[in-house]
């Protein structure tokens, strides 16, 4: 088998211990079984480019381990919307005619600061859950208007398609066609994973 591929742009930002926003050490030791070097990891469920299961949402629903591998990749496109202006909300109109039924959706807006992201409406969030099989985004798009009512959250975890965040290099493949990878840790419990993300052109 073949894969007919041209390009492997990887979506994952690099993590340095110590220098994020979020917890990551590592601590390494000697295995003494085979004197061989090792590392803990104390770290969380939500650093770097990561996958939110609905467990994430409401804990009674799935974890990352009890969704099939499935889900985590797909063919897919990133949506364009470096046009929205500063806090424009991103409507059903502006996904129409890029996206495809069960395809895989990346969003990519222009550099705002945080609270004056583009932000995904209401409205789009319930059109995504019979269009969508997966929603990726980098920090160029807020998920939420509010934060405390999580709409997009509700409507896509709610009904089990994965929210996939902090996701880079979105700007080397707007606009075009890809087969999407992003596959979490297979850990029972954890209502998110790291992910390694990658896109095939």
């Amino acid at each position: 088998m073949s894969l007919q591929f041209k390009e492997i742009v990887d979506l994952s930002p690099l993590l340095v211990p110590g220098k994020e926003r979020r917890r990551l050490e590592i601590r390494s030791y000697v295995y003494d079984y085979d004197n061989t070097l090792m590392f803990d990891i104390d770290t969380m469920s939500h650093i770097g480019s990561h996958v939110e299961a609905p467990s994430h949402y409401n804990p009674s629903l799935s974890d990352v381990s009890m969704l099939p591998v499935t889900k985590f990749f797909g063919e897919g496109t990133c949506v364009d919307l470096t046009y929205k202006l500063k806090g424009e909300g991103i409507t059903i109109e502006d996904l129409e005619g890029h996206v495809q039924n069960g395809d895989v959706v990346l969003l990519h807006a222009r550099n705002f600061d945080k609270q004056d992201r583009p932000y995904i409406s209401s409205d789009l969030a319930e059109w995504m859950v019979g269009h969508i099989k997966l929603l990726g985004i980098d920090s160029t798009v807020s998920l939420e208007e509010s934060p405390k009512l999580l709409l997009s959250h509700r409507n896509l975890l709610g009904n089990s398609i994965p929210i996939v965040e902090g996701l880079t290099n979105l700007d080397k493949i707007v606009g075009k066609r890809f087969v999407f990878i992003g596959l979490p840790w297979n850990v029972k419990g954890l209502d998110s994973s790291p992910i390694r993300a990658i896109a095939l052109l």
